[in-house]
């Protein structure tokens, strides 16, 4: 402790332990006369932050500036700035002195300060995962990164997408643009190291690269947005896959890329790299599943003269749109149709690939036999699913041919698959009882075929087992059943074949009431009726009396 050796403030304590004392406390300690502002003494954390302050002189703004105006303006508390140190002080009387206490928050101030920007980077990253979470877009996220990298990192941004081919896509945020987008040759990208490499997956941390040295890429950074010292490109990759490569450029007004703002891109370049190899992959499955979908789909239904026909569809698995279902209409030279109808085992993408080959496979087969014997088409496809491996189908396949009575005349050969139906006259319906064994299930089959004559407005309805296991209704768990179709295919009686399948998708849906279920398909097949026909009666929508006559045909 220095002091001017008045001996004020001993109490008849030795001098010495009392300025030992005061040199251990971390505040600056100034003890100056309250009349006139003379210094009588200061400890050693006062002496390191006014080095020219001296025992017996008065404050000045030489010295000590901060106290000398704070007692100037009778103040008893100061916060200033103090040869770049932030400094808080406080006035204590005591007895007649003024004892200023003084402490040096410059680090605190920093520490503070330094937290708020590091907060702001915290906030600023988890935006850009919500952000970029929000959306499986492949072009979406692209706009989303250029987006969220301004003003943050930079004033304009641009991503160079992933080369594919002799050029790439690039896609452009900032002011004062007149194209955001566009292709490039990837040979101009190669003029510029740090974009190729972080192309490649060659540059794992962003890289300074001279504004004049991007001069090449053209429109992608054309040369009014390069009045800046340095640009900052950073590689977009997910687990070491290029995604692309991100060009961050700051206006002249702004400080240069620093450490902290090269730590701060390299961490949003690995969430945006990740967003978008996902929304990549995405985009690749939905082109894929979309082929599939154009591949594996029902054709529509053929014009056929002297023939009715109707057809609905709703897969299981709704988003892929695939099914496990199957069915085909085929016009023959001579008049009528070939047709057949199926279901293999299980459902979804696996079901539905194997329906696909299952019914390529029948439409060669008609194509070659003409549907003139369903019974040995459904031999040969029999090895053919068994050679397949694991999985089973059911199948109706058979022929329709029109009579000049307006009739219709079918044959059938079935693969254990559901019994037909059939819409009489009146609202009678009949099952059309045709037996065999499933398909692909053993190398020994039995098939069994029936023909059968449809009268002009007479129906035949082809369904898979999804419609009749739906399972909804007020419990969510009672199967639609038998029972309720029949009454429903009675209730259409009068109706043309489509608005048959329309009605009774619609009935089976609205029993699901959105609960999960089977594949559903249908199709139906029809004699026209007669013009001028008299209309007939119709029986009550499912839920009512059952008594359709339904009797079966052997």
């Amino acid at each position: 402790m220095t002091d001017d050796g008045d001996g004020w403030g001993a109490r008849g304590r030795p001098r010495a332990e009392l300025g030992e004392l005061l040199d251990l406390v971390e505040e600056a300690v100034v003890v100056c006369d309250r009349a006139d502002g003379t210094v009588r003494g200061f400890n050693r954390a006062a002496a390191c932050l006014f080095p020219r302050l001296r025992p017996g002189e008065q404050l000045s703004t030489s010295a000590a500036a901060p106290l000398a105006h704070a007692a100037a303006r009778r103040a008893e508390r100061f916060s200033t700035s103090h040869e770049g140190r932030r400094l808080r002080g406080r006035l204590q009387n005591v007895g007649g002195r003024a004892v200023w206490l003084v402490r040096d928050v410059s680090s605190a101030e920093d520490a503070e300060a330094a937290l708020v920007d590091e907060r702001g980077r915290s906030a600023f990253l988890e935006e850009t995962t919500r952000r970029l979470g929000a959306s499986l877009h492949h072009a979406r996220t692209v706009r989303t990164v250029v987006e969220l990298v301004i003003p943050e990192l930079a004033d304009v941004s641009v991503v160079v997408l992933p080369v594919t081919g002799r050029r790439t896509g690039w896609h452009r945020a900032g002011p004062g643009e007149a194209r955001s987008s566009g292709e490039v040759p990837v040979e101009i990208l190669e003029r510029v190291p740090e974009v190729r490499d972080a192309l490649h997956g060659l540059q794992p941390r962003p890289a300074a690269v001279r504004a004049h040295e991007m001069g090449p890429l053209g429109d992608v950074v054309p040369g009014d947005l390069l009045q800046v010292e340095d640009a900052l490109v950073a590689q977009l990759d997910a687990g070491g896959l290029p995604a692309g490569a991100l060009i961050m450029l700051r206006g002249p007004e702004r400080d240069r890329f620093d450490d902290v703002d090269i730590e701060l891109a390299r961490q949003f370049a690995a969430r945006a790299g990740l967003a978008l190899a996902t929304a990549a992959l995405y985009s690749q499955q939905a082109h894929t599943i979309a082929v599939l979908q154009d591949s594996l789909a029902p054709q529509p239904l053929p014009s056929a003269d002297g023939l009715q026909l109707g057809a609905a569809y709703r897969p299981a698995a709704e988003a892929l749109r695939v099914s496990g279902d199957f069915y085909h209409v085929s016009p023959c030279s001579s008049g009528g149709v070939t047709f057949f109808f199926g279901d293999v085992s299980g459902k979804g993408a696996e079901a539905a690939v194997l329906a696909g080959h299952v019914r390529q496979s029948m439409r060669t087969l008609t194509l070659v036999t003409k549907g003139a014997d369903p019974l040995h088409d459904l031999q040969l496809l029999n090895d053919i699913v068994i050679d397949e491996g694991h999985r089973f189908t059911t199948l109706i396949s058979g022929f329709a041919r029109p009579g000049h009575d307006g009739s219709v005349t079918v044959g059938i050969a079935s693969g254990g698959h559901l019994p037909p139906l059939a819409l009489r006259g009146g609202g009678r319906v009949e099952e059309i009882v045709c037996e065999g064994t499933l398909i692909g299930a053993v190398p020994d089959p039995s098939f069994s075929r029936t023909e059968f004559r449809l009268a002009p407005g007479e129906l035949m309805l082809l369904y898979s087992d999804g419609v009749t296991e739906a399972r909804g209704g007020v419990s969510g768990r009672e199967i639609y059943g038998d029972e309720r179709l029949v009454n429903a295919l009675a209730g259409c009686v009068g109706m043309q074949a489509a608005s048959v399948a329309e009605r009774l998708e619609l009935l089976t849906t609205e029993w699901l009431a959105g609960r999960p279920h089977d594949d559903i398909s249908i199709l139906t097949l029809q004699a026209p009726p007669r013009h001028g026909s008299p209309p007939r009666h119709r029986h009550e929508e499912p839920g009512g009396p059952a008594g359709n006559g339904m009797r079966k045909n052997r």
